[in-house]
């Protein structure tokens, strides 16, 4: 008997399209497992819910509270080798079945591997997790081929984790992790969909798509939001005029890691 899939599944673009591969073109059972950390937005939540719900895909939503790993709250370089390997942990003894074996696996691409600050990459190594398209050499490039070839959604849920927007040495909290939530939120209840509320204490640098920078410059829209900023406890918003560019803030902390 072939062993049972289970996929670590973010709802990004890249497990979004293993998921489907998995489905459409082979004939492996497949499980897929969605984290629900407290860096987890309640929009993502709901939009994986929907998604597994309306495929018909076999899944499992996993309560994981990072916040009690001292590697993940305290927000070190090293801080999603922790959570990688404390989820991975929790992963393999929520399937520790006796009678059956499985094949872990996640989404990881070697575009990922290559360009971005990716320790994490070194817990799933040292457990034995699977990372298909990366061992595979499948770039970026490769995977939006094979999307466009096979209409396959480019991916559920562009938010990810609420956790990448807090710089290294800025501990994580709740409180934290709200803010930015609710920061981001505000523009997209207001149709923006690519937000990135950076977090720096009482500054926030804010992110939006390139064609939306000059309509959040607009009033009203700038006063109310800086207002609700305000509410929230920052004294102090930018926005980039660069706007969001997917990698960009990983080759940042990359760049200031070869400084040091």
């Amino acid at each position: 008997m072939k062993q049972k899939i289970i996929l670590a599944f973010s709802g990004g673009g890249d497990s979004t399209f293993l998921l489907e591969v998995i489905y459409r073109f082979t004939t492996r059972i497949c499980h897929a497992v969605f984290f629900q950390t407290p860096f987890v937005s309640p929009r993502t939540l709901e939009n994986i819910y929907k998604f597994l719900e309306n495929r018909g895909i076999n899944y499992t939503i996993l309560p994981v509270d990072l916040l009690s790993i001292p590697g993940v709250a305290v927000n070190g370089k090293e801080r999603c080798y922790y959570c990688k390997r404390h989820l991975f942990d929790t992963l393999f003894k929520h399937f520790d079945y006796p009678s059956e074996t499985f094949r872990f696996m996640e989404g990881t691409n070697l575009s990922e591997a290559l360009n971005e600050h990716r320790p994490g990459l070194l817990a799933l190594e040292e457990l034995g997790v699977e990372s298909p398209l990366r061992l595979s050499g499948m770039l970026d490039t490769d995977i939006d081929v094979l999307r466009r070839e096979h209409k396959i959604t480019r991916g559920v849920d562009d938010i990810g984790c609420l956790a990448t927007r807090v710089p290294y040495g800025i501990p994580l909290t709740r409180d934290v992790i709200k803010k930015i939530n609710d920061a981001e939120e505000f523009l997209r209840e207001r149709g923006f969909h690519q937000v990135r509320a950076r977090y720096f204490g009482n500054t926030v640098r804010i992110e939006v798509h390139p064609n939306d920078v000059a309509r959040l410059a607009q009033q009203p829209l700038r006063g109310g939001y800086l207002e609700y900023l305000g509410k929230l406890g920052f004294s102090r918003a930018f926005l980039d005029l660069n706007g969001y560019q997917k990698g960009r803030f990983d080759k940042e902390i990359l760049s200031a890691l070869e400084r040091e």
